[in-house]
């Protein structure tokens, strides 16, 4: 019996898919690294098992709209708000400046000036999956720099929408005839479609206010998880198909009917419903896109893939940190960012789809993209950790110090008002951070408290003449000499970052000896790092719940007392010890 052509190709690239996932994880890679390596292996210009491109075309194009709706779900508007000025200024400046460095490029390579801004356009967009997936690995959602880099990503993703419908019209452009005639129809094609993304966009907004709110809260009352998972699917098909038909692309819809749902009370479930089915299918988008990549091809252009490779890593590295330290943000917080956005990933593949199947650019300029963004995914994971030591190196010479660590006029020290020093420092003034410095403050108990985050000195801010506020990098003598690390009785380090946190402790103990540190660890690995460097008390934010769950549980069982605390002293010792005394 005949096995189904599409079953066979659709089990290929699955499986190639999953192997590719399997190994890229195992090398503590990116995924998508994977299904990159695995399209390229079944695809057509490799020897060996073959799946048909058209085959796990339709599925992929499937799977490229379920990501773009899962993304518009995730990032609510109401995200971008909260770091408009970061997000809308930095990222105008990182995107613009990766354009314009596109075009150099595009040039230098005789791709022409559209060849050159299609380039910058698909390099201008760093990887969400992998940023996050950095950011989240390393506990470092929170921080100022992971809120910094979200802000940016957030606009990168917003702007792919205008490329997707902008990048088209000027290809005609590009390509009219010369004189008036041929310019002006030209410039009505890309009027008519910035009028038609118009009417798409003020549809959306109708529906986001009055229909889809109201359909998700009469198909919720049913109480069917597939029925809610089937209109979330249809809310994104259909905004897709009318995108399409539009001329704005199945990617804009998509992305839209996302941000219709973020604004709903049904964001977060249908984020969950949909998840495992966009899993799935965008696997076979990038399994799609590495059949494309064509080897020989890469091998005879490689001078060209390094150039770009080199203006992703070095370009987009320096743009990034521009973006954040020229709109006051810490020199540390500017250099993770800059080292965080420094790859280009799945957007940048959904530019060189369309690239590739309108016809807007060559072969070439497909493929070197895609190879960029392949080796980028690859050294992103190890050049994002090279970030914290190239900080420290810089902070090593008074020169760059200065600068790195500079004040912004809203960000100076409060003024010292000739007090005696404190006898505790509070470390990083977050919701932990945070709720130390108040606790020490309704207790009346004097302190210092740093922190490189001017939005998160405000809370110890008001708590009035108890506490003297400090911006700055903790891991700087400078700052800790600043705020008394020489007479200090009790430091407490509450920062999310552990590296740094690591750095803090032992810059408190060779600076105060016998101060007694107690640190907070985000992750169980933490927690010997941070003995090591020389904390006296580590506290396991995690661990420290699951025990007051369990001191809860035991009593309400009638075991209560020093049996109890035995107990949960035994788990803190075979857990790694939360606690040290």
């Amino acid at each position: 019996m005949a096995v189904d052509a599409f079953v066979e190709n659709l089990t290929i690239a699955l499986a190639a898919a999953l192997a590719g996932g399997l190994i890229a994880r195992l090398a503590r890679m990116p995924v998508i690294t994977g299904y990159l390596l695995a399209g390229m292996v079944v695809g057509p210009h490799t020897p060996g098992v073959l799946a048909s491109t058209a085959a796990v075309e339709p599925v992929a194009r499937l799977g490229i709209a379920l990501l773009m709706f899962a993304v518009g779900v995730h990032y609510s508007l109401s995200e971008l708000r909260a770091m408009w000025r970061t997000a809308v200024l930095g990222g105008a400046i990182q995107i613009g400046g990766t354009i314009a460095l596109g075009l150099v490029l595009g040039l230098m390579f005789e791709w022409g000036a559209y060849g050159g801004l299609f380039l910058g356009c698909a390099l201008a967009l760093s990887s969400t999956a992998v940023a996050m997936r950095m950011l989240e690995e390393r506990g470092e959602q929170g921080t100022s720099h992971g809120k910094v880099m979200l802000g940016i990503l957030v606009v990168q993703d917003l702007s792919l929408v205008l490329m997707v419908v902008l990048l088209p019209a000027l290809a005609s452009l590009s390509s009219a005839p010369q004189g008036a005639d041929g310019l002006a129809r030209a410039a009505a094609h890309i009027g008519v479609a910035i009028l038609r993304a118009g009417l798409f966009v003020a549809a959306t907004l109708v529906l986001a206010e009055r229909g889809v709110p109201a359909l998700l809260h009469r198909v919720a009352l049913t109480g069917s998880r597939e029925l809610f998972l089937l209109t979330g699917v249809c809310i994104c098909l259909g905004a897709a198909v009318a995108a399409e038909a539009l001329g704005l692309g199945v990617e804009v819809g998509a992305f839209a009917a996302g941000l219709v749902v973020s604004e709903t009370d049904y964001a977060h479930e249908m984020s969950t419903q949909v998840r495992p089915l966009r899993d799935v299918t965008a696997s076979l988008f990038f399994v799609s896109i590495g059949m494309l990549l064509q080897p020989v091809l890469l091998v005879q252009e490689w001078a060209r893939v390094l150039a770009v490779v080199a203006a992703i890593i070095v370009g987009k590295s320096i743009l990034g940190f521009l973006a954040a330290y020229l709109l006051g943000w810490h020199g540390r917080v500017a250099i993770l960012t800059g080292f965080g956005l420094a790859q280009i990933g799945e957007f940048s593949f959904v530019l060189t789809t369309l690239g590739q199947s309108r016809g807007l650019v060559p072969q070439v300029v497909t493929d070197v993209t895609l190879a960029g963004a392949l080796i980028t995914l690859l050294l992103s994971p190890l050049l994002y950790r090279s970030a914290l030591p190239l900080y420290r190196r810089m902070s090593r010479s008074p020169v760059l110090s200065a600068w790195l660590n500079r004040h912004g006029r809203s960000e100076q020290s409060e003024p010292d008002t000739g007090a005696p020093t404190p006898d505790v420092l509070v470390f990083g003034c977050g919701r932990i951070g945070g709720q130390v410095s108040m606790a020490l403050s309704d207790h009346r108990v004097p302190h210092v408290a740093v922190d490189y985050d001017v939005a998160a000195l405000a809370t110890p801010r008001r708590h009035g003449d108890l506490v003297r506020t400090i911006y700055g990098d903790a891991s700087s003598p400078n700052v800790l000499a600043s705020a008394g690390i020489a007479g200090a009785r009790v430091a407490v380090v509450a920062l999310p970052d552990a590296d740094v946190s690591a750095i803090v402790v032992r810059a408190i103990r060779r600076e105060r000896a016998g101060a007694r540190i107690v640190v907070r660890a985000h992750r169980d690995i933490d927690i010997p790092h941070l003995r090591d460097a020389g904390a006296d008390t580590v506290i396991h934010a995690e661990l420290e719940a699951a025990t007051g769950m369990i001191r809860e549980v035991l009593g309400d069982l009638g075991i209560g007392g020093g049996e109890a605390e035995a107990y949960l002293d035994e788990v803190r010792r075979s857990t790694g010890g939360a606690r040290t005394m």
